[in-house]
This record gives structure tokens, C-alpha cells and sequence, in this order.
């Protein structure tokens, strides 16, 4: 059981700013969701229009929202914040996260590089190149190929079946219009707090990185072709694919199913929406979508 106040003063290390209404003794033992209340848990209240005049079933709950969670019922322990979903997963990790901390390396991985920081795990059955540098509290998990001049950075978790520094698609057709591979002479750079999904792909640059930089989400089912660079803080959605040397700026969002044709730029906080084919580049601060993408809006 975990006490209100303890919860508060976590936030208060934090640095959040929130206002509260109830009992800082009233004890949780979990989380629930709308859908299935269940008494002393904690609930974030998303969209809390929905919840105004129907509160009894909150009074035996921590409820998370924001400023506009204004219910009749005046016996409910509230935290009100403007920033409800961050205070929320927050609150989940510090209390209730059961996520594997393990260290060390699987019997079954085949590691080569000796060139490995502190508290790294690195899952059953994946392979790490001779040339692979890996920062501290990295994770790899299982079935995970990590080939090449690849260097991560501290705090970075990579799931299954992905694979990092395979060629690129590169090729040249000869005088007898036959195919010839391009050999790649470059890596791939990974910054910090980075997460890759799982069965991504990122291939090795031609001849200068793939970059990666800090704080990038990168989800499942993933292609981050040869040359790519990925400015900090931008997020890369489900079945996305980032063609050969497209740069995208910081804290930029590539939504599900995304192509970005070669050698494009996507503009700092621009936004490409789901399904998009974006053959042309994006200024920072806009909303594409659409085949091909077209420009919706200014973001505010």
C-alpha cells in the first residue's frame, strides 16, 4: 500500500506543479481504468467532461486530471495538473513499474565486442559485432543482430528481432546493365535514452553514420534506411519508412505507415500524419498527411 503523501512528495522531487483536494493518508494499492473501477487504486481521467456529474464511484480512488475536473462531489482525493498524463505515468513507474533491471549477458548471445559500459543486458539467442561500443544501462534484448561500427548510448533499450548496422539498399547499374552492390564504409551513431521497437531495421550509413540522436522513440516494424539522421526527441511510429538520407529535425512526430521518400528534410516539430507519402520536404512547425502528403496547418 502506498500512502497519498508519499505520492505528492514524489512529485514534489520532480518538479511537477499540481494542486491537491483530500486525504493525504488514504492508502492505493494499484491502478484501475474507467472502464473498471476497482477501489483504492490510482485513475487518470482523461478527458474528464465525461466523469463531472457522475462521482460516486470515484470516492474510494486517487484520481489524476486536469484543471477542468470540476465534480460536484466534494469528497474525492484529486490531483489537478495541466500536465495529468505525464503526473500519472510518472506516478505508475516510481510505484508500480515491474520492468526487468537485469544485467549481464544471456549463454546463448554471441557478443564479440569487449567494448561494453556498466549495468548492460543483453538477451538470449543476439549477436553484437567486434566493432559495437554499448554505453551503460543499455538493454538488448532477444534475437537482436547488432553488426558494424555501431556505437549506443547510455540509457538506450532495444527490443527483439531488431537489426542495426546491415547494409543499406544501394546499387549501381554496370555497362552491361547488371546490378552492383555499393559497399557501405559508414555505421550508426545511437544517443542516449533512446528506444527502438521491436523487428526495426536501421541500416548503416554509406559512407559517413546513420544518426540516431538522444531522447529518439523509434516503434515496432520500423526502417531507418542508410544516411538517415533522427534529431532528438522525435518519435517514428509503427511501419514507418524513413527512406536513404532523409533528415528529421527535433521533437518531430512520423505517425503510422509514414514514407518519406530519399533525401528529404522534415522541419523541427512538424508532424506527418498517418499513412502519409511525403515526397517533398516539410517545414518545422507543420502538419502534413495524405498521397501524396500536402500541408494541412501551421501547428500553434
Amino acid at each position: 500500500m502506498t500512502k497519498v503523501n508519499e505520492i505528492l512528495g514524489f512529485l514534489d522531487s520532480q518538479g511537477y506543479e499540481y494542486r491537491f483536494e483530500g486525504d493525504k493518508l488514504f492508502e492505493i494499492e494499484g491502478f484501475t481504468t474507467p472502464q473498471e473501477l476497482t477501489k483504492n487504486c490510482l485513475l487518470w481521467i482523461k478527458k474528464p467532461e465525461k466523469f463531472i456529474e457522475d462521482a460516486d464511484g470515484l470516492q474510494n480512488l486517487l484520481v489524476v486530471s486536469d484543471e477542468n475536473f470540476k465534480p460536484s462531489h466534494h469528497r474525492l482525493n484529486v490531483i489537478r495538473t495541466r500536465q495529468s498524463r505525464a503526473v500519472f505515468f510518472s506516478i505508475l513507474k516510481r510505484f508500480f513499474s515491474h520492468r526487468d533491471t537485469k544485467c549481464g549477458v544471456e549463454s546463448s548471445a554471441v557478443v564479440k565486442t569487449a567494448q561494453i559500459g556498466e549495468n548492460v543486458y543483453i538477451g538470449h539467442h543476439s549477436y553484437i559485432g567486434e566493432e559495437v561500443v554499448i554505453g551503460d544501462h543499455v538493454t538488448i534484448k532477444h534475437n537482436v543482430v547488432i553488426e558494424g561500427r555501431v556505437t549506443i548510448g547510455n540509457n538506450t533499450m532495444i527490443s527483439s528481432g531488431t537489426v542495426i548496422g546491415s547494409d543499406g539498399f544501394g546499387y549501381y547499374v554496370d555497362s552491361n546493365g547488371v546490378n552492383q552492390k555499393i559497399e557501405h564504409f559508414g555505421g550508426v551513431v545511437i544517443g542516449n535514452n533512446v528506444e527502438i521497437g521491436a523487428n526495426t531495421c536501421i541500416d548503416r550509413g554509406t559512407l559517413g553514420d546513420t544518426i540516431i540522436e538522444d531522447n529518439v522513440k523509434i516503434d515496432n516494424l520500423c526502417h531507418v534506411a542508410h544516411n538517415v539522421k533522427i534529431g532528438k526527441n522525435t518519435s517514428v511510429i509503427a511501419l514507418s519508412m524513413i527512406g536513404g538520407s532523409v533528415e528529421l529535425g527535433d521533437s518531430a512526430y512520423i505517425a503510422p505507415a509514414a514514407s518519406l521518400i530519399n533525401q528529404i528534410k522534415v522541419g523541427d516539430y512538424a508532424l506527418v500524419g498517418i499513412g502519409s507519402v511525403v515526397l517533398k520536404d516539410v517545414a518545422e512547425n507543420t502538419v502534413v498527411a495524405g498521397c501524396p502528403a500536402k500541408i494541412l496547418r501551421k501547428k500553434d
